[in-house]
């Protein structure tokens, strides 16, 4: 499968290395093809530098490591009001560009949309019920 991942659920696989973000990721990155954007790659970047003080070498190192396991898209074009945060709709075109098959967000902007083109939107929780169903 595709699988796009919002920057909150990267931030959080990186925050917290033995979490469930951390083994979603590693799950996706060993089993499925990630889905990323510059976009994404920015945001995460200038999160783990503002809010949780990473240094720029680190920082550096997660998006060389994310470049290199991952698609990188150029997000599809969707009309601002596609989402009621339009600072959101970067991460729906990354998803929409890069032809998923889901988009993992802890975002309640995002969640409450619960799919956007039939991709549907979930928790990284809900990502090991639906992999274990297609199986």
């Amino acid at each position: 499968m595709r699988i796009a991942i919002d920057t909150s659920v990267l931030i959080a696989a990186h925050i917290s290395r033995a979490g469930v973000c951390a083994e979603m990721l590693e799950d996706v990155l060993l089993h499925h093809e990630l889905v990323i954007s510059e976009f994404i790659l920015e945001e995460l970047g200038r999160k783990l530098l503002e809010k949780f003080n990473f240094p720029k070498s680190e920082i550096a190192q997660v998006a060389a490591f994310l470049r290199r396991s991952s698609i990188v898209v150029i997000p599809a074009e969707l009309p601002p009001s596609v989402c009621r945060d339009p600072d959101d709709v970067p991460v729906l075109g990354t998803a929409v560009g890069g032809g998923c098959t889901l988009l993992i967000s802890v975002d309640r902007d995002l969640l409450d949309m619960r799919s956007i083109n039939d991709i549907p939107i979930i928790r990284p929780g809900d990502f090991w019920r639906r992999t274990t169903e297609s199986q």
